[in-house]
C-alpha cells in the first residue's frame, strides 16, 4: 500500500511539472534546490525569472537550459582530478 501512495504522489508531481510557469516552490522540488537558494539566484539574475507583484515565476524550459548549460563535462573533471592528483 505505502508504495502505491508513493507513485501517486510521484504521478501528480509529473502532471504539476507539464506547466511552463511554475512557482519558487515547485522549482525547488523539480531541481532539488533549496527554495532560498533559488530566491537568491533570482534576486542577484543568475537564474531567469518573472517578478509579478510579489509572487515569483521561473520558465521551466529556461530552467531545464540552465541546468543542461551548468553540467560539468568530463573534459573538465579529468583536469581538476589530474591537478588533485598532481598535488598529492
Amino acid at each position: 500500500m505505502c508504495v502505491c501512495k508513493v507513485q501517486i504522489v510521484h504521478f501528480v508531481t509529473l502532471i504539476t511539472m507539464t506547466k511552463r510557469y511554475c512557482s519558487i516552490k515547485e522549482v525547488s522540488e523539480y531541481t532539488s534546490l533549496a527554495t532560498t537558494t533559488l530566491y537568491e539566484w533570482a534576486s542577484q539574475g543568475l537564474i531567469p525569472s518573472i517578478k509579478i507583484g510579489r509572487r515569483v515565476l521561473f520558465d521551466l524550459k529556461e530552467i531545464d537550459e540552465l541546468m543542461s548549460n551548468s553540467k560539468r563535462c568530463e573534459k573538465d573533471i579529468q583536469e581538476k582530478a589530474g591537478r588533485i592528483v598532481g598535488e598529492l
